[in-house]
């Protein structure tokens, strides 16, 4: 148990480790401080909307002696969340952790790793959990005045319920670690059954309305269903609503029961699913080709974008959002444009809301933002190479290009031929995406020089928790919502939507070519420090 803590403690002080820029110099407060304003903003936003999802649900079912069904309903989307967010990144988190062949080389068992792991794992389920639950709870609270036993009850339940979510992540990570132990193209299979399981997620966010519409339609008929389809989360509810004893008990027993089946299978397979296995390619001699410096960068960069499942889903998705919403609009979406343009009032704004849908697309395309911190203990090679800062810079912005710029092509295309737009609007719509797409790859290259990380065990540490994705992230949404703003508030009554867009690009332009500058000189500066 002490070699359990130990690890634990070295896994959460990996995973919340302050950022390097160089040896000896910490991030400063004021990064600190905005880094826990964003994600108390992003927190924030999120638990409001559960609120508002839970209030309307406690609302309406108390009528029909069905307010418990609220809990339920908190308890199953906590637990999907859980497991969505924790599926993802079970592979690089357990059995593709990069400090793998240090602890095998320790007198450490297999269910000691993974469990100081899954143990690290657990505490983030606790934070997806609270930020459904207590939003959820709280509406619940408010509304339906449980007495006093009610709290302590659930926080026990509130303990148990991150196991099976958690659980059930790892069986999944465990199978498909197996299953892909030798397949080639292991990587390329997790991309698409990641993005997968997020699209079907996201198609269940948006019928989230009709979802509950049907809820409160046939709530009775439904609470049979919650008994039988989904015990846990029935006697969840049942537990807290009735204080039955044997439903706590069958709470304890649907999460307790998984975890330690997980934890016996990971103890007889992790050295085998963890060790070196893989497809080997035989060696082919073919002819070398010659290529410019920031072409060979570009190219290292997009074998590793296609080789870090994570890295690729996260980059991709806005590219995916943007054609997707494009696609919906031409095939599904023509009969609802065509109402917006019959209404006066409506039809001149139809171009200015596509163009900020596309727009915040753009702004969640960006590789660049954890490009440097990956290169990790292999960034000697690329210092050590005949390649100039300006090649390296250029070679990982490329990368980003080519994500925004075929996306931009093809959703603009689609919706010229299927919405009718002016020249004009096709032009705003083409240029001011790529523009700010530009930018904010611009700023994820020079955040990510200013506030790297090199001191991570896994990839999702950089990717997905990392301060320079923060900023490049916060900063594209921040540019969006600032554009939107200025719009509404001074182009939309004084110059009008085209000389706007145009003002709005040019100013893009700029802050791409100052931005670029500033890269050129102080960015060479921070790299020939590292």
């Amino acid at each position: 148990m002490k070699k359990i803590k130990i690890l634990l403690a070295l896994q959460l002080r990996a995973l919340f480790a302050a950022s390097r820029r160089r040896q000896g110099k910490t991030r400063s407060a004021g990064i600190k401080v905005l880094m826990a304003l964003a994600f108390l903003y992003v927190g924030g936003v999120m638990m409001f909307l559960f609120g508002a999802m839970a209030y309307g649900l406690v609302s309406t079912l108390r009528g029909l002696g069905l307010g418990w069904m609220a809990l339920a309903m908190g308890a199953f989307i906590s637990a999907a969340l859980s497991f969505i967010l924790t599926v993802f990144s079970m592979q690089s988190q357990i059995f593709s952790a990069k400090d793998n062949d240090m602890l095998f080389a320790m007198p450490l068992t297999g269910l000691q790793i993974g469990a100081s792991r899954m143990l690290s794992l657990l505490l983030l389920e606790y934070a997806y959990s609270a930020l459904v639950m207590i939003p959820t709870v709280g509406v619940y609270g408010y509304l339906m005045r449980p007495s006093f036993a009610f709290y302590p009850l659930l926080v026990l339940l509130l303990l148990l319920l991150p196991l099976l979510p958690l659980s059930l992540a790892g069986a999944v990570g465990y199978l498909f670690a197996l299953l892909t132990r030798k397949c080639r193209f292991k990587n390329l299979i997790i991309s698409l059954l990641s993005g997968a399981a997020f699209l079907a997620y996201l198609y269940a966010c948006f019928h989230l309305n009709d979802y509950m519409a049907l809820l409160i339609a046939k709530g009775a008929d439904l609470a049979e269903v919650f008994r039988r389809a989904l015990p846990p989360f029935y006697h969840f509810a049942i537990a807290l609503q009735e204080y039955s004893l044997g439903s706590v008990l069958a709470v304890a027993a649907w999460c307790l029961v998984p975890a330690a089946l997980f934890l016996w299978l990971l103890s007889k397979g992790f050295f085998y699913l963890t060790g070196s296995g893989g497809s080997k390619v035989a060696y082919k001699r073919r002819p070398l080709k010659v290529n410019r410096p920031w072409v060979a960068v570009f190219r290292k960069e997009a074998a590793r974008l296609g080789s870090l499942p994570m890295y690729l889903f996260n980059a991709a998705i806005g590219a995916l959002f943007m054609v997707a919403l494009s696609l919906v609009v031409a095939i599904r979406g023509q009969s609802v444009l065509e109402a917006l343009f019959s209404v006066p009032q409506l039809a001149g704004f139809v171009p200015q809301a596509l163009q900020a849908a596309l727009c915040f697309c753009a702004a969640m395309i960006c590789t660049t933002a954890p490009s440097i911190s990956l290169e990790g203990n292999r960034l000697w090679i690329l210092r050590s190479s005949p390649l100039r800062p300006q090649d390296v810079f250029l070679g990982k912005l490329a990368l980003d290009l080519a994500l925004l710029v075929p996306s931009v092509l093809i959703s603009v295309a689609l919706l010229a031929v299927s919405v009718p737009l002016s020249p004009w609007d096709l032009l705003a719509l083409l240029a001011l995406p790529l523009a700010l797409g530009t930018l904010v790859a611009l700023v994820g290259l020079y955040a990510n020089l200013k506030l790297p990380r090199f001191d991570y065990t896994s990839d999702t540490a950089v990717i997905k928790q990392s301060a320079s994705v923060m900023v490049a992230s916060l900063g594209g949404m921040g540019l969006v919502i600032a554009l939107a703003l200025l719009y509404v508030l001074l182009g939309y009554r004084t110059i009008g939507y085209f000389p706007y867009c145009g003002l709005a690009f040019a100013a893009l332009a700029a802050g791409c070519w100052l931005l670029w500058r500033r890269i050129q000189t102080e960015g060479v500066k921070c790299w020939e420090e590292f």
